[in-house]
């Protein structure tokens, strides 16, 4: 998807109602993640609430140490086999005020 410059728009007004909407939503995700944890705790595979059914599943995640391959194998051997994409990040941060 391409993107075209946004014009017209009131961009550092867009900054700032972000920040307050991140700010707004650390607390509710604070929240989120410490009943999924007390849930998880739980051992059980399924939860039945009044409205909502949550289901705890396990399962096996694998990863690869591309260090430690570039560092044995070398970087012509591994290069093959590697995929990159270009991703696009936002970080908003406070500005510092004299």
């Amino acid at each position: 998807m391409k993107h075209e410059r946004i014009a017209a728009i009131d961009l550092l007004g867009m900054v700032d109602e972000l920040a307050e909407l991140k700010a707004m939503i650390a607390p509710l995700q604070a929240r989120e993640d410490a009943i999924k944890d007390a849930l998880k705790a739980t051992g059980f595979e399924r939860i039945d609430g009044t409205s909502h059914t949550a289901v705890i599943s396990l399962s096996e995640r694998e990863t690869v140490n591309t260090k430690a391959l570039r560092a044995d194998l070398g970087e012509d051997i591994i290069a093959p086999y590697l995929s990159r994409s270009i991703v696009t990040t936002l970080k908003v941060t406070a500005r510092k005020v004299h």
